[in-house]
């Protein structure tokens, strides 16, 4: 990733596109996928700012959104 931040996105797809069908595009893309969550239309994988907003152009994708976490308030990291 030539010393770019990796971060860990969700992407969703379009309703009409499988998520399998279009998984080698993401990754010709640079996305590095991990998992693809076809019930819930969404495609988990590991990039650079620089291959998230590549990946948003796309028709077949709705949103890239980066993970979230979440701690219950007064919980230590």
């Amino acid at each position: 990733m030539c010393g770019d931040t990796v971060h860990i996105y969700v992407i969703t797809v379009a309703a009409t596109v499988a998520p399998e069908s279009i998984v080698d595009e993401l990754a010709a893309h640079g996305l590095r996928v991990k998992q693809v969550l076809a019930a819930l239309g969404q495609i988990i994988g590991e990039g650079s700012e620089q291959v998230a907003a590549a990946l948003r152009q796309l028709d077949a994708v709705e949103s890239v959104d980066a993970e979230q976490h979440y701690r219950a308030i007064g919980e230590e990291r």
